[in-house]
């Protein structure tokens, strides 16, 4: 079965919409890593677009490392895929937004639309207590909580990006999800960090006695057109490092 929307806009070429269609579901995690990529000819029914341009599509999933060859005539999600694309996603930001995490962590998530805190509203630039959509993401490392992620997004961005929503992870991240799949891009990160002792709701969550130390990072994710996108604030257990990766600019 082919997913995405069928209608195409012009002036950008068509090949490269459905190519982004179908970045956007290898990024969410809706066409997984061995999973069929739809044919020339479903291509070409779905879109309703020519067989030069559905194989343009190909070619540009297998350029992109997105894609390879199957036993017979399939193509299929290459394995990392997903990884690829939030790691492009960064690049674009000029800055890794959301560091990968190591291989062996398991993510838990839960999305649901919920009151914004006072805090949250002013930076999103909604009003106090407006519903606003919030994913919560549990990293585990062999079955222990490491850390706690608690990310709002701006209606406009949960609006566009549906799959936020959905209470699973998003092989490529929230943000490398939100960047394929609508026209939403973080330009720039503003990230506080302070090591505190932790409160007892974070600290059940964390499995960790009430009072334990912790490192909480709040990031502020900023879009092109310098309105917030999302705010997180991510609480870290103490001894479980993370790492970030920036691109440095101006410099002279």
């Amino acid at each position: 079965m082919v997913r995405g929307t069928a209608e195409l806009q012009r002036p950008v070429p068509l090949y490269m919409q459905v190519v982004r269609q179908l970045r956007a579901q290898i990024a969410s995690g809706e066409l997984g890593e061995g999973e069929r990529i739809p044919s020339q000819r479903e291509m070409m029914q779905h879109w309703r677009i020519s067989m030069q341009t559905a194989s343009k599509v190909i070619g540009a999933l297998k350029t992109e490392g997105l894609a390879i060859p199957s036993v017979g005539r399939d193509t299929i999600v290459a394995p990392g895929a997903a990884g690829r694309i939030a790691a492009a996603s960064a690049g674009i930001a000029r800055a890794d937004t959301e560091p990968p995490q190591p291989a062996d962590l398991e993510t838990r998530a839960y999305a649901a639309m919920a009151a914004a805190p006072a805090e949250v509203a002013e930076i999103l630039g909604i009003p106090a207590g407006r519903r606003a959509l919030c994913r919560t993401e549990t990293r585990m490392d062999n079955g222990t909580p490491v850390s706690v992620s608690v990310t709002w997004f701006a209606p406009a961005v949960a609006d566009s990006a549906p799959r936020l929503a959905d209470s699973k992870p998003l092989p490529a991240g929230a943000l490398a999800y939100v960047a394929e799949a609508t026209d939403h891009r973080v330009a720039r990160v503003v990230e506080e960090v302070a090591a505190v002792s932790t409160d007892q709701d974070t600290a059940e969550a964390l499995g960790v006695p009430s009072g334990s130390p912790v490192l909480v990072i709040r990031e502020r994710h900023i879009g092109t057109s310098d309105q917030v996108m999302a705010y997180s604030d991510t609480t870290v257990t103490a001894g479980n490092w993370r790492a970030r990766s920036y691109t440095v600019t101006g410099i002279r």
